[in-house]
């Protein structure tokens, strides 16, 4: 098993350890998005200084075949990009000595089980929808509160349709290694791992209980998801990845805030470098107050939505 967060977090924090399923990007397939059209992808343009370009698409780490091929506007950048940045390395999150450590920090401390870190009422909780899942809460027993929910909605989603392998960001993650693109990790996977598995028995318990309250409409999710990634409904997006964290200011620094201001200082170092670079993050990053896209604005810099 792997880690991937509830669903709104799903469709923001890369999914470690899953097969890249390639997809082919044909430049001729999909003859919407070109430049000079109204803008309809979650899609940016940065412009540097010395003339060229920084690109920023928003991923969702969850997909299926509707979001391919690419618009035409999108693929002639990553064709002009010699490097490819993304949230972290997805080879070495697929290395098994990088699965070990992560289910080492997923572990319980010993003679302690899932049941003493959370309520009852949370753990009844979490039986019942593991049950409607198909999946035996008995084995996860040994196991954190935030592990459990991961898993817990890793399964529903697949039910519903989609697939880590079929995200966009391994689709061009698995592109760029066949292109011989230069790759560039903005964090760790084991900093995206520390992001969970640092969790309090509070907050981890928080996000159990969000996810065995949101396996019941998961469905519905998907579809209104992936239609409004596909419409480019930026508003849309934005209230269904994160306005669910407003009420946990905690956790929306926690995965929000302080990565998206850590991320825009590497890009502002990187808009004073020579060459385009296409950049992928989940989509929840470039959208509303504080995302990439507004601090970028606020340090100067022009971004045009494409």
């Amino acid at each position: 098993m792997v880690y991937v967060p509830p669903i709104r977090m799903a469709f923001l924090l890369p999914a470690a350890a899953l097969a890249v399923v390639p997809v082919e990007t044909h430049a001729d397939e999909g003859e919407t998005g070109a430049e000079g059209e109204s803008p309809t992808g979650v899609f940016w343009r940065v412009d540097k200084p010395g003339g060229d370009h920084i690109y920023l698409l928003g991923s969702l780490h969850f997909g299926d075949d509707s979001l391919f091929p690419l618009a035409p506007v999108m693929i002639s950048a990553y064709q002009a990009s010699s490097t490819l940045v993304f949230e972290t390395d997805l080879r070495k999150a697929a290395e098994p000595t990088y699965t070990n450590h992560m289910l080492e920090r997923a572990r319980m401390a010993e003679g302690k089980t899932l049941r003493d870190a959370i309520g009852e009422e949370s753990f009844a909780a979490f039986e019942k929808a593991a049950r409607e899942v198909g999946l035996d809460p008995e084995v996860f027993l040994s196991y954190r509160a935030w592990y459990c929910a991961n898993s817990l909605m890793t399964v529903a989603l697949r039910q519903a349709g989609v697939d880590p392998g079929r995200g966009i960001d391994r689709v061009l993650f698995a592109q760029a290694e066949r292109d011989d693109k230069h790759i560039v990790a903005l964090e760790t996977p084991e900093f995206q791992l520390e992001l969970f598995a640092g969790l309090g028995d509070a907050q981890a318990e928080q996000l159990l209980r969000q996810a065995t309250t949101e396996l019941t409409h998961v469905e519905t999710f998907v579809a209104e998801m992936l239609a409004a990634y596909r419409a480019g409904d930026l508003t849309t997006l934005q209230s269904m990845i994160n306005d669910g964290f407003e009420g946990m200011p905690a956790l929306k620094e926690r995965f929000f805030s302080r990565r998206n201001a850590a991320w825009v200082r590497q890009l502002r170092r990187m808009a004073g470098e020579p060459g385009d670079v296409f950049v992928v993050v989940g989509s929840g990053h470039l959208l509303g107050k504080g995302s990439i896209v507004d601090l970028l604005r606020q340090a100067g810099l022009s971004v045009t939505r494409l």
